[in-house]
């Protein structure tokens, strides 16, 4: 049958997969493997964590004023980026550089926190690290080992190993038995890696030979120390008491001994905590222990073990070895429960009651900024303090990664195609704006502390998210702000309400989405149902204590934010209509203004402009400088206005010969002013055709319902045809470029004829 075919390729497909990634091996293949690549073996938790990091490989992120690196494993690029981290590069680099610090003290000595307020993905970077590491095991670069006790049953131990096989390592391991053959399979308990097999003085001399020569270069192209773990480390308690045992029965023949071995490759597990552990702040121990010997399961051990009282530790922490363990919320536990962290954070060890645990463990936590802040009051916080460090997460200030966020929320629900464009930068908008605080121009260059004592909660933003100067600035006060970017953001890091630790949460902020979804006053999730819920939203100020604060200036004012934004909403609408019409190509400014420059520099130089055109030589053109001027309304002596001009552009050309000259970033307000009074001349013409597009979509819905076609044709009876034509054009133009659905093109224009013309 087709189908018992497919199953015995899929059988067969398996069995292969299973031998090239060499799942079982004996200790004898294993010592091979860890020679041949003593580097990639000799990996405790935070270099593994480290290599895999590294293994999705890094892109660089520009954002005015700052430039970091990403990790690409948090894109999840094993599954097309489906619950990536989005944002948060500083926090991804600044946890490189701590498990970097845990390599370079050969051991883990601290607990690494996560803190910020709820919703600033603190648990998903986590649980994309630990999603990562799942991926990476399965690599041959992430491969990685523990090791099971193999008894075989009493006809197969007096028989020579192999029974025929004529693999090597068959008649040198009872790794490969079958079941049938084997009376125990007992795992070593903490999942201890093979190579504390070795004895602690053979296994540091190997260790060396392999350093000596040059085979244990790290990942980063440098001899990185070995870590204590492989150095001075030993076998769980378990598997020593089994191995003196053995070694006992076989009178010190270590080979005899290594027969026992089954070396296992496993891979990491969230689902059956395989090195991935997440802990809530359940009111338990993290680590136990229990004896097995009295297992009736364990009743066929050989006699030279039966003697023995045999633990085995479990919990929490006993999953999560050789990996990574997340205290989710630690601070909502009772401090009491967690004491013990103090010296399994400093030393790696957990005292049991029978054993004191060795632990090879990356430790995280998370925890909000009001139990940090509480927890900072206990008497022992200092105790404490020096066995973590502490990571803020605040939420994100750029508008534009925010915004990000949103659309993937949207995707994920498969919402997108109901989706009005700006709608999520609207709602990215208002939430940054939620989390920005005043500046204090006192602490900063003095170069900067004027513009930044005039900075708006608006301008804040634009500079965060785009590199936006305010238009009040001048070129130079525009480039020292820019400079200062990297300082306003960690301006007050350290202090309680630094900025980004309160504020809009995204979690909120996504089911405002969902509400604005189910308006019926607007079609699908359109910018103005965004401003109408979020006008809803705060009012609901005994529910979000981050609508309680009380305005400092203009910050932290919610409901003036709305407002500001529907404005800036409409700006761009405006702008697409302009665009959509044909009246302003957006590079005409600029060349505008590089043309006014040419002839104010020929004027200063008593020299004549070449004219294309005529083809001669022509005195600078007055009139143009004069009008230009007029729209700009000139403060002072004109003379000295125009040889400004001419003298910044001249600096810029300094430090970037052959550079285009970016006229717009440098004259930011000079540009804009003649973009505004392009507007104003032309208000009387947009009026009319926005009147002109919207008569044509009135009509075009009114011909879609039957009975009333004659009232449509109706609505078109004042206008030309040149007028129908160029208004569907328009139309046409503006749909195709901005990708508006064609319900949300009538709500949209009604809003900015209602408000602008």
């Amino acid at each position: 049958m087709t189908e018992l075919k497919m199953l015995r390729e899929i059988e067969e497909r398996q069995a292969l997969e299973f031998a090239a990634r060499r799942q079982v091996l004996s200790f004898d293949a294993y010592i091979a493997l860890f020679v041949a690549s003593p580097r990639r073996q000799l990996r405790t938790a935070p270099e593994y964590i480290r290599d895999c990091m590294l293994h999705f490989g890094t892109t660089t992120i520009e954002r005015p004023g700052v430039t970091e690196t990403r990790y690409r494993l948090f894109d999840c690029p094993w599954q097309d980026g489906k619950d990536r981290v989005v944002g948060q590069e500083g926090v991804q680099q600044t946890l490189f550089r701590l498990l970097q610090n845990f390599i370079r003290e050969r051991r883990v000595t601290r607990l690494l926190m996560l803190h910020g307020p709820n919703g600033s993905a603190k648990s998903s970077l986590i649980e994309c690290l630990g999603m990562g590491l799942e991926n990476y095991s399965t690599t041959d670069e992430g491969a990685v080992y523990r090791f099971n006790w193999v008894f075989p049953t009493s006809k197969v131990s007096k028989k020579p190993l192999g029974f025929g096989d004529t693999r090597r390592e068959s008649l040198q391991s009872f790794a490969f038995l079958g079941d049938d053959d084997v009376d125990a399979r007992v795992p070593a308990d903490l999942r201890d890696h093979p190579i504390l097999l070795i004895p602690r003085e053979d296994r540091r001399a190997l260790i060396q030979q392999l350093t000596d020569s040059g085979q244990l270069t790290g990942r980063l192209g440098a001899n990185e120390p070995v870590a204590e773990y492989f150095l001075d480390g030993d076998l769980s308690p378990r598997s020593r008491a089994i191995y003196d045992a053995l070694m006992n029965a076989y009178h010190g023949d270590m080979q005899r001994v290594l027969q026992h071995v089954q070396v296992a490759r496993f891979t990491y597990s969230r689902r059956y905590r395989q090195g991935l552990v997440t802990i809530e702040p359940q009111m338990h121990v993290d680590a136990g222990i229990r004896q097995v010997t009295m297992d009736t399961s364990m009743a066929s051990l050989p006699p030279s073990l039966r003697h023995l009282s045999l633990f085995e530790p479990i919990g929490d922490l006993v999953d999560a070895n050789r990996g990574i363990v997340h205290y989710n919320d630690l601070l909502k536990r009772p401090i009491d429960a967690f004491k013990y962290l103090l010296a399994t954070c400093e030393k790696g060890t957990v005292a049991l009651s029978n054993a004191i645990l060795h632990l090879d463990t990356v430790m995280l936590a998370t925890s909000n900024e009001a139990h940090l802040t509480a927890f900072k009051e206990y008497a022992d916080f200092a105790s404490f303090k020096g066995r973590m460090d502490l990571v803020r997460m605040p939420y994100l200030v750029d508008f534009g990664t925010e915004r990000c966020i949103y659309d993937e929320h949207l995707r994920a629900a498969s919402l997108d195609g109901r989706v009005v464009p700006h709608a999520t930068l609207v709602l990215a908008l208002w939430a940054v704006l939620t989390r920005l605080k005043r500046p204090r121009p006192e602490v900063h260059d003095p170069r900067v502390r004027e513009i930044l004592a005039r900075l708006t909660p608006f301008e804040k933003a634009e500079l965060y998210g785009t590199g936006k100067i305010p238009r009040h600035a001048s070129a130079d006060e525009g480039r020292e702000l820019v400079a200062a970017i990297p300082a306003l953001l960690d301006e007050g890091a350290d202090a309680p309400g630094a900025e980004g630790l309160t504020g809009a949460s995204p979690r909120e902020m996504k089911q405002v989405l969902l509400n604005v979804l189910q308006d019926p006053e607007h079609w699908g999730l359109s910018p103005l149902g965004v401003l109408t819920e979020l006008r809803e939203h705060v009012k609901l100020r005994s529910v979000y204590e981050y609508l309680q604060q009380k305005p400092d200036d203009a910050y932290f004012g919610h409901e003036g934010f709305i407002d500001e934004i529907h404005a800036h909403w409409l700006d761009i609408v405006d702008s697409e209509l302009h665009l959509a019409m044909g009246l302003v190509d957006e590079h005409r400014y600029e060349e505008l203004f590089a043309r006014y420059l040419l002839h104010v520099s020929y004027l200063q130089k008593n020299e004549k402009v070449y004219n294309e055109k005529t083809k001669t030589y022509e005195a600078p053109d007055a009139s143009l400088m004069q009008e230009l001027e007029q729209i700009w309304v000139v403060q002072g002596p004109v003379d000295r206005f125009r040889g400004d001009l001419v003298s910044r552009v001249g600096a810029w050309r300094v430090e970037h010969p052959g550079d285009p000259i970016p006229w717009r970033q440098l004259f930011p307000k000079l540009i804009s002013t003649l973009e505004e009074d392009y507007y104003t001349k032309q208000k009387a013409r947009v009026t009319r055709q926005l009147n002109d597009c919207l008569a044509v979509l009135q009509s075009d819905k009114q011909s879609d319902k039957a009975g009333v076609r004659d009232d449509a044709a109706g609505l078109l009876a004042a206008m030309s045809a040149s007028d129908i034509a160029r208004a569907r054009e328009t139309l046409a133009q503006f749909q195709a470029v901005n990708a508006y659905p064609a319900e949300a093109l009538s709500e949209t224009l009604v809003e900015l004829r209602k408000r602008r013309y």
